[in-house]
């Protein structure tokens, strides 16, 4: 049997009656099953064991003898079965150099001839990367949009000197009524500035 490449990637279907093996890609278990092989000889011993049911006596001892014959034969001529199967096999998987797997033709890569657990494809591999790219980049422009510095907020932001809410820009605080103080620290010198206005005018930088 060791002459068998496939060892550990095919389910034994056989019965009494013949052979029938499955095989599977390693990757994605994707299947293809032998045709079934009929066994003649557990064939007869079938018919025999019906004749003997009906008419026992010379059927019962015919039966025996063929089951002595399977006995015998059963093994070989699965092993025998198995050989061809794999023969046709090799026309559906292939086996890695690199890792001595089966793969079906959708999980084998052709240019490199290994599959592609050992050697991904080139084109699928891009654009996986790309897409990554892309997806990074957009969640930087994401972050960069929504972030809000403490100038940004200070020069939003303005805290009413009688209650104490803050209120966006405006005459008059929006909880109490208080007149607000449209005042300002410019983000360059840090000197106060009046709220309206478009320049510090301590050193020039735009308000």
């Amino acid at each position: 049997m060791s002459q068998i490449q496939f060892s550990d990637n095919y389910n034994d279907l056989s019965t009494d009656t013949g052979f029938q093996f499955e095989f599977h890609c390693e990757h994605c278990g994707e299947t293809w099953r032998s045709e079934f092989d009929r066994y003649a000889t557990g064939t007869a011993e079938n018919l025999l064991g019906a004749a003997e049911g009906i008419f026992g006596g010379i059927f019962g001892t015919a039966r025996n003898a063929v089951g002595h014959v399977k006995s015998a034969g059963w093994s070989k001529a699965r092993d025998a079965a198995l050989r061809d199967a794999v023969e046709q096999a090799k026309q559906h998987f292939h086996r890695c150099p690199r890792c001595a797997n089966h793969f079906c033709d959708n999980c084998w890569n052709e240019d490199e001839g290994t599959c592609i657990s050992c050697v991904p494809r080139l084109d699928p591999e891009l654009a996986a990367i790309n897409r990554e790219a892309k997806l990074a980049r957009a969640r930087e422009v994401a972050y960069e949009t929504a972030s809000v510095t403490k100038e940004d907020m200070q020069q939003r932001v303005v805290s009413c000197p009688g209650c104490g809410a803050a209120n966006a820009r405006g005459k008059f605080c929006s909880e109490c009524g208080e007149a607000l103080s449209l005042t300002r620290n410019c983000g360059s010198c840090s000197a106060e500035i009046p709220g309206s206005a478009k320049f510090c005018p301590e050193c020039g930088q735009k308000a």
